[in-house]
């Protein structure tokens, strides 16, 4: 089917570099500033982030979106809508899971009580028992107040910025994600109810996201968006990674994408170790054009430093016939390569030294995300990435935060009539989180590439 910006949305992602057409993101709000210095390894990010700049440096991402054609979805506005859209029954349970997560079961009835405005905001942001007068006194509100110095009931969840992690369209299917870490716990129960009740009535009837995390041995199914990339409606690429286990994939596969997915015959498990700075696969790789990929050369491909080889990743194939198969000697360039064509090529995040690789592997050089084929964003702090690129034919386009709006959308324009462009921005603030623009947006609808 084809779709255009004017035609009705849809749920449809067969692609990672279709003209994308609908996305959700996460302005950072209220839950970054609740985040302090004594929180971040349990909130898994690097350092505390300034909310004011945060902001600044994301709006210019959405600005790059929607100047690029998108139409961009918030998730707390798709939240609050879904709270006014959904039976009773169905808030009740949601509240229910949440606060009995955090251990809070208690305040379910009294949340439910508040406005869905208020309500929206404060599922993300975090509550306070002050603002639960009437709230029981249990053993965990008299420990909060002795112990805790923000003497919060539901804690903030800042990490749904990532919009990527907690649920992810491939194909028609929306797939609901399970976190590995607790402090992500609440994202996908948030995101799962947003886009089920909250999305504009032009998406069509309501959507059942679909879970392969749930029933026997979910313990040890964990699943994050970030893993998984999209390159084709007949095959996928899934790291196995810190955060996406062996089992969640399996079943990914052999029990929903399989049987709701009829063109798709192959699905690639990418082997990695389980290291924060390799967290999801999109770190070290991601699509940016027809028979073009921006990655980590030593585990994409294989490489050496000082002499001294470094391996390549293992691949192991999953079909709907046979049994899991490891790829013997071949490399995830090798898999592409194989998909997609010989001529494939992989521009090298950092460039050709092995130095700014692993530089720029840390902050977010291979987490691009495609706005059409050969456009895509980037933080402009990648400094030999963006050199990399401009041999591959790329125009850099800098947007700063600094320039009006017109002057943004000016930039965009250009930008998009030129065959290849990497429009860059400032991540100081954002970067310190670990994530990039892909990691940053969940699109859920890309226009077909022309002849798939």
């Amino acid at each position: 089917m084809s779709v255009a910006s004017t035609q009705e949305p849809a749920i449809q992602i067969t692609s990672e570099i279709g003209t994308l057409r609908d996305v959700v993101v996460r302005r950072p709000g209220l839950e970054i500033s609740h985040m302090t210095q004594h929180e971040l390894d349990r909130l898994l990010f690097d350092d505390i982030l300034s909310p004011d700049e945060t902001q600044l440096e994301h709006d210019v991402m959405t600005d790059i979106l929607r100047g690029a054609g998108a139409r961009v979805h918030g998730v707390e506005s798709l939240l609050r809508r879904a709270f006014t859209r959904a039976p009773i029954a169905e808030s009740q349970a949601l509240l229910a899971r949440v606060c009995e997560h955090e251990g809070v079961l208690p305040i379910a009835e009294l949340l439910h009580r508040w406005a869905p405005e208020r309500l929206a905001a404060a599922l993300i942001a975090g509550v306070h028992w002050s603002q639960l007068p009437d709230a029981p006194i249990g053993l965990a509100r008299v420990r909060a107040r002795l112990l805790d110095r923000f003497d919060m009931a539901l804690r903030p969840v800042p990490n749904l910025m990532f919009m990527r992690d907690p649920c992810i369209v491939i194909g028609d299917q929306i797939v609901v994600g399970n976190m590995t870490r607790a402090a992500r716990g609440r994202e996908p129960e948030l995101v799962r109810f947003a886009l089920r009740w909250g999305l504009p009535s032009g998406f069509g009837p309501a959507i059942t996201p679909i879970s392969p995390t749930r029933g026997r041995g979910a313990r040890h199914v964990t699943l994050e968006g970030g893993d998984v990339l999209v390159p084709s409606s007949e095959w996928l690429l899934v790291g196995c990674s810190e955060r996406t286990s062996a089992q969640a994939i399996e079943r990914l596969a052999g029990a929903l994408l399989f049987p709701n997915l009829p063109a798709l015959r192959r699905v690639y498990a990418v082997l990695m170790p389980a290291h924060r700075s390799l967290m999801h696969l999109d770190t070290i790789l991601t699509q940016i054009d027809a028979g073009l990929f921006l990655g980590h050369e030593p585990l994409i491909a294989g490489s050496s430093a000082n002499g001294r080889p470094i391996a390549p990743l293992p691949v192991v194939r999953l079909t709907r016939e046979a049994p899991p198969e490891l790829l013997e000697g071949a490399s995830v360039l090798d898999v592409l390569r194989e998909e997609l064509g010989a001529g494939l090529e992989l521009v090298r995040c950092g460039g050709s030294d092995i130095v700014q690789q692993e530089r720029e592997q840390w902050t977010d050089g291979a987490n691009a995300v495609c706005v059409a084929p050969g456009k895509i964003i980037l933080y402009s702090r990648n400094t030999y990435t963006i050199r990399a690129l401009r041999e591959h034919g790329f125009v850099e386009r800098r947007i700063s935060a600094e320039l009006a709006g017109a002057q943004r959308a000016e930039l965009v324009r250009q930008g998009m009539e030129e065959p290849r462009t990497v429009f860059s921005f400032s991540g100081s603030e954002l970067s310190r989180a670990r994530g990039g623009g892909r990691c940053l947006t969940m699109p859920l609808c890309r226009a077909p590439l022309a002849g798939a």
